[in-house]
């Protein structure tokens, strides 16, 4: 069952080592971030991208979710915005803690986070990358309401493996 009261707020530094429990391995890693830091995940590495969030702030933000009940965190996700009228946004980074997966938490997750999208940074469209042999994330996405966009050239390769990359979005109602 999702959580009942989930709360978004910015990712701090001393929430690092809660994210890096779920990152068991590289490829755990390079499907979260598309190999957007080194592996292993390190402290300093993903301080400086916490440092890039803040000056670039309010076009780019690092949240976590956290289950109000348990106090626990449950998800984190990057917003940006990506064109110069400030119209579209991008989710990357989106990850669930192992515990929490298949229980609706990243449903949740993602609504509120196309919420902040849309209501408090005022995008008119949400946009975000998936590689296509991830079910279970585009089941999520589906579910809140995007669609995929298709493929284009995207794609990353990964150990020899060439992962394809599929674009999903979503309108503001």
């Amino acid at each position: 069952m999702p959580p009942q009261h989930l709360e978004l707020a910015p990712f701090e530094p001393e929430d690092y080592a809660t994210l890096a429990s779920w990152i068991t391995d590289e490829r755990t890693q390079a499907v979260w971030s598309a190999n957007t830091f080194p592996y292993p995940l390190t402290r300093n590495d993903f301080e400086d991208f916490l440092s890039i969030c803040r000056t670039d702030t309010p076009h780019r933000e690092f949240m976590k979710a956290t289950d109000q009940d348990s106090g626990d965190m449950v998800g984190v996700f990057s917003l940006k915005r990506i064109d110069s009228l400030g119209r579209t946004g991008h989710l990357s980074l989106i990850m669930v803690s192992p515990q929490s997966r298949g229980r609706g938490t990243g449903s949740a997750m993602v609504r509120a986070a196309l919420k902040r999208g849309f209501e408090t940074k005022g995008f008119r469209r949400m946009q975000l990358y998936v590689f296509n042999f991830n079910t279970a994330a585009k089941t999520c996405y589906e579910a809140c309401g995007m669609t995929n966009e298709g493929t284009g050239k995207l794609k990353m390769t990964y150990k020899g493996e060439n992962w394809q990359v599929e674009v999903m979005g979503v309108e503001r109602g």
